[in-house]
């Protein structure tokens, strides 16, 4: 079975698509091609052969890349392309019906509310009618695969095969022990955007700043306004604090920072429908880790936390909430190490890619019987 993924939008070595799927995939399949958005076609390391088409300019810029992307996912000639976002699957449905091929739709984030969000006071409007765009191209999927149960009924709503894959972390089963840093040490990893609470974090900083504890945050900033805006802050009110931010990190290097940290960060906001109905990646990243969280008191993440013992809820909005967190947890780091513990062994159980693979490998395999 040859299969190729296509994305529109998503880095070619994305976690979901790259490290679990394709890789879960590659175990049993051959033939995977990755249609991208890059600078040139390559051969990774695992034999996945990736074709590349210019990454789009702005948000709205989406005809051109589905033109490119269907130019090339045509030449492949696959028996299964799995897409991961509407647009991309638009393209899936075109090919359906040109090489008679078998299509995955892998909806892993709420998309019609994320890009309703760029319309201001007509995104109710606008998410209304990218779910209906959205209907009528899931309904001609095979197999739609989603990352929890909000989306799962859904999508069950108009469409008989639906396979619930959450987005867990990848467990490596071995026994190691943290190399924690001798002081706290706090961790953020992801995009840093005023929406994730990072501005939060530094305000519940500044209010503890006679502690002297050590801040990570690992990736990019999503716009140069909300970089200088924290650079201010920090420059202003945190110039003596230990913080360090990296910029973004090959996906290797991340572990060695979760590594020496003791408590990681998942502070969404509130006012963001899609983070507080969501199973932050980063939540179950961080338990994989053995590192405590504080995390936003959302139901998901509070039905996690809560369940496993690892970490406290705090009013997302709230910096002084924040530092009580901070501090209460920096006191007692041998509570922390026992959190930490909790976390990994739910990971172990319950939240981690061993149990998706299966349901993969199964879906694509139901899929291949299909095309006998």
């Amino acid at each position: 079975m040859k299969i190729c993924m296509l994305t529109s939008g998503h880095d070619v070595f994305d976690n979901r698509i790259y490290y679990k799927e394709i890789l879960s995939l590659k175990k049993r399949y051959d033939q995977i091609y990755l249609v991208a958005p890059g600078d040139k076609d390559f051969v990774t390391e695992h034999g996945i052969i990736v074709k590349c088409f210019p990454k789009r300019k702005k948000w709205y810029d989406r005809m051109r890349p589905m033109k490119d992307i269907f130019n090339i996912a045509k030449e492949i000639n696959a028996d299964v392309y799995h897409a991961h976002e509407p647009d991309s699957f638009q393209v899936a449905t075109k090919l359906k019906k040109e090489l008679n091929a078998k299509i995955i739709y892998d909806s892993h984030e709420y998309y019609p509310e994320a890009f309703a969000e760029h319309f201001g006071f007509i995104s109710s409007l606008v998410k209304n009618i990218i779910y209906l765009y959205e209907k009528r191209l899931a309904k001609q999927a095979d197999c739609i695969i989603t990352v929890n149960n909000i989306l799962v009924d859904k999508f069950k709503k108009y469409h008989d095969n639906v396979q619930l894959i959450p987005n867990y972390p990848v467990i490596k089963y071995r026994n190691f022990e943290n190399k924690l840093n001798k002081k706290p040490t706090f961790i953020y990893v992801g995009g840093l955007r005023e929406d994730r609470g990072i501005f939060k974090i530094l305000q519940a900083i500044n209010i503890i700043k006679d502690r002297d504890f050590k801040y990570i945050f690992l990736g990019s900033f999503e716009t140069e306004k909300f970089e200088l805006k924290c650079r201010k802050f920090i420059n202003n009110k945190l110039n003596n604090m230990d913080i360090t931010f990296t910029g973004k990190i090959p996906h290797k290097r991340v572990f060695d920072y979760l590594n020496i940290s003791h408590v990681g960060f998942v502070i969404l906001q509130p006012d963001n429908w899609r983070y507080v109905n969501s199973e932050p990646v980063k939540l179950f990243e961080y338990m994989s880790s053995k590192i405590a969280v504080i995390g936003s008191n959302f139901p998901m993440v509070e039905n996690i936390i809560s369940s496993c013992e690892n970490g406290i809820l705090v009013k997302p909005d709230s910096p002084q909430d924040i530092s009580r967190a901070i501090l209460k947890l920096a006191e007692n780091l041998e509570m922390v190490k026992v959190m930490g513990n909790n976390g990994f062994n739910k990971v172990k159980e319950i939240y981690n890619w061993n149990i998706c693979e299966k349901r993969l490998l199964d879906a694509y395999e139901k899929l291949g019987e299909k095309l006998k």
